[in-house]
């Protein structure tokens, strides 16, 4: 008789306890068939959910009105330093009370070069070089400009090695601003033609 054999006698006849133990209102545990499989745990694995970071949820938009957009880059194949700072900083617009419109991943952009490998005899012998930036986006509402400017400032306080940022910023000025500018610039113009008369009287007076 083979094992396969006495296996699924022993199977059966462990299935057919428990099923006669269950009639009867008695918890029967099954029995191990052999000493190999009674040395395996059978404790369930923790999900994967578990070992991460909870989420933090974003304040609520007031306004909707987008005011600053974060890029990162890096040039990194594994992408958990990029992964890990985009989280830290949405972390911090969070805790800052800053919206936000979540971490956007941004298509790949590939980069090709190819060069000779040398002059003369290897000159037809030719190399080929590629870059890829991996690039994430987070996008800022309804924020204050002194709220971003300090947002920014903690992010580069905390820069992490091997991943770039670039900001867009929309600042938003009130009527009126275009005139202000003009006669401000106005003002360094007199202000430069009474600098140059000043120079020149000094130079009269020394001349005399």
């Amino acid at each position: 008789m083979t094992s396969g054999t006495l296996l699924r006698r022993a199977f059966s006849s462990t299935e057919r306890a428990a099923q006669l133990g269950a009639e009867k209102g008695i918890a029967s545990a099954p029995a191990s068939t052999s000493a190999s499989t009674s040395s395996v745990s059978t404790a369930p694995a923790a999900p994967a959910a578990e070992r991460l970071l909870p989420d933090v949820q974003s304040p609520p938009r007031t306004h909707d009105i987008h005011v600053a957009t974060l890029q990162l880059t890096s040039y990194n194949k594994k992408t958990f330093e990029l992964d890990f700072f985009a989280d830290f900083a949405l972390r911090v617009a969070h805790a800052m009370q800053i919206p936000t419109g979540g971490i956007a991943t941004l298509p790949i952009r590939t980069s090709l070069w190819t060069v000779p490998r040398g002059p003369f005899v290897h000159k037809k012998s030719q190399e080929n070089f590629w870059r890829r930036i991996h690039r994430r986006s987070i996008k800022i509402y309804d924020a204050s400009d002194a709220t971003i400017d300090r947002w920014l400032q903690f992010l580069r306080h905390h820069e992490m090695a091997g991943v770039a940022s670039k900001v867009q910023l929309f600042r938003r000025y009130p009527l009126g601003v275009g005139q202000h500018m003009q006669e401000a610039a106005s003002d360094v113009t007199t202000s430069e033609q009474a600098v140059r008369a000043m120079a020149d009287e000094i130079l009269r007076s020394s001349k005399e």
